[in-house]
């Protein structure tokens, strides 16, 4: 049996191959879940107010494993991190934040 790793190391190139299923969704909210088995990103785009409060539009869902999951949580502060350092800190309003959804 051979002892190669599948494991890409940081020396070689990464190539992405898009599929004819490749899609480009833009998402001016999120909605997080999780089961016991991965995390769940509901992305909103297009809201509106309806009698009780607002709706939204969901344009997909995105289903991570728990080890993308946790990647996607490092890569994204480290980019958020570089991104406030050039051109300022992102304000989220605490409506914003509060905000529940009924999925």
């Amino acid at each position: 049996m051979s002892n190669e790793s599948n494991e890409i190391t940081e020396e070689e190139q990464l190539s992405v191959f898009r599929t004819a299923l490749f899609t480009k969704i833009y998402a001016t909210n999120v909605q997080l879940s999780k089961t016991d088995i991965d995390f769940r990103i509901e992305l909103f785009n297009e809201k509106f107010q309806v009698e009780d409060g607002w709706a939204f539009h969901s344009d997909g869902l995105v289903i991570l494993t728990r080890e993308a999951a946790k990647k996607l949580l490092i890569n994204l502060d480290k980019e958020l991190r570089a991104y406030e350092k050039e051109y300022g800190e992102i304000k989220v309003s605490d409506e914003r934040m509060k905000m529940q959804y009924l999925l």
